[in-house]
């Protein structure tokens, strides 16, 4: 008898079932399967009874294959982040404290400033490492189109720009109505600076938005929910600075982590709402910036008088307040709603 030009995919029993075998098998048996649905085989009576023991795919077999053969590496893109995100800014960050603690370089010195700037980098170079790895010839096109997503409607750069200058505003309010002796210590700077600090803060910051919400919000988000990802990427996000607390010069110097900790808990929130509404990175790398640069600028609860919790606490219940009105809608719902 004729033998079918098909030939079936074969599992070997001893073989270990690690997780390159289990994509290698399926690639074969898919692909085997498709061939038999475009092109039938000639093998008369033993080729009907390959296509009875096997059963035909359906159309989409090919998209199906495709996304099984995703599968099992972009599940691990987050966990791949994470590592390198945090291996490349603890390793310069935690070596600019030893260094600086010694007195070899200080806040200000070339090398000081080298390494904090390749630590903050860190996510953003493990963003990049994250998509380049995943094995998908589409992901990084897709990854850059969300890092340049400009096209959204002008109440979502209102809402980018100026809800931290709100939010300091009333953290201010907040803060004044309790103790009036506050006014002393608040130091506004001129309007006119904050251009040029919020094009300072987009390096230094807002840059991160590439892994905090361009890897881990866009992974976890369809999941578990937008708001429980937020909830879960704040803390990791908090940590990821520790090493500032213990270095010489920078603003989180010998700081409080509570405040700290709550603070980007409400950013998270704050940011990831902003993303959830988007899918740009671009605008929350915008906010991101803003809310430096609005606290760089003055628009902040004064260090040293005692109510360091408010600050983050209007940031938290307003990022709260966004994710309650908006309602329990998943990550494919607000995908279109970038066109407002």
């Amino acid at each position: 008898m004729a033998r079918s030009r098909c030939r079936r995919a074969s599992w070997t029993p001893g073989r270990r079932s690690s997780a390159n075998s289990i994509r290698a098998f399926w690639r074969r048996s898919r692909k085997a399967a498709c061939k038999r649905q475009a092109k039938p085989s000639r093998g008369g009576d033993e080729g009907a009874s390959l296509r009875a023991r096997v059963p035909a795919p359906s159309g989409d077999c090919e998209r199906r294959y495709t996304a099984m053969s995703q599968l099992l590496p972009s599940s691990r893109r987050a966990l791949l982040y994470l590592v390198t995100a945090f291996a490349i800014t603890w390793v310069a960050w935690w070596s600019l404290v030893a260094l600086s603690q010694a007195g070899l370089t200080r806040y200000g010195q070339w090398p000081f400033m080298s390494l904090y700037v390749i630590g903050g980098l860190g996510p953003t170079i493990a963003a990049y490492v994250a998509v380049c790895l995943t094995r998908s010839s589409d992901v990084l096109r897709e990854f850059n189109r969300r890092v340049l997503n400009w096209r959204v409607g002008p109440p979502w750069y209102l809402f980018a720009l100026g809800l931290p200058i709100i939010l300091g505003f009333v953290a201010l309010g907040v803060a004044v109505a309790l103790r009036p002796s506050v006014m002393e210590a608040i130091a506004i700077r001129p309007w006119y600076v904050f251009p040029l600090l919020l094009a300072m803060t987009i390096i230094g910051g807002g840059l991160e938005e590439f892994g905090w919400r361009g890897i881990l919000q866009e992974e976890w988000g369809p999941v578990i929910g937008p708001a429980r990802a937020a909830l879960l990427i704040g803390p990791i996000w908090a940590v990821w600075h520790l090493p500032l607390f213990w270095m010489p010069g920078v603003s989180q110097y010998h700081g409080q982590f509570a405040p700290f900790l709550l603070g980007v808990m409400g950013n998270a929130l704050l940011f990831g709402w902003l993303y959830s509404g988007t899918r740009s990175i671009l605008l929350c790398v915008l906010m991101h910036a803003a809310t430096n640069a609005v606290t760089m600028l003055g628009v902040a609860v004064p260090t040293g008088v005692g109510l360091s919790l408010i600050g983050p606490g209007v940031s938290l219940a307003v990022g709260a307040l966004l994710f309650l009105a908006r309602g329990r809608h998943s990550h494919a719902d607000v995908d279109h709603r970038s066109t407002l």
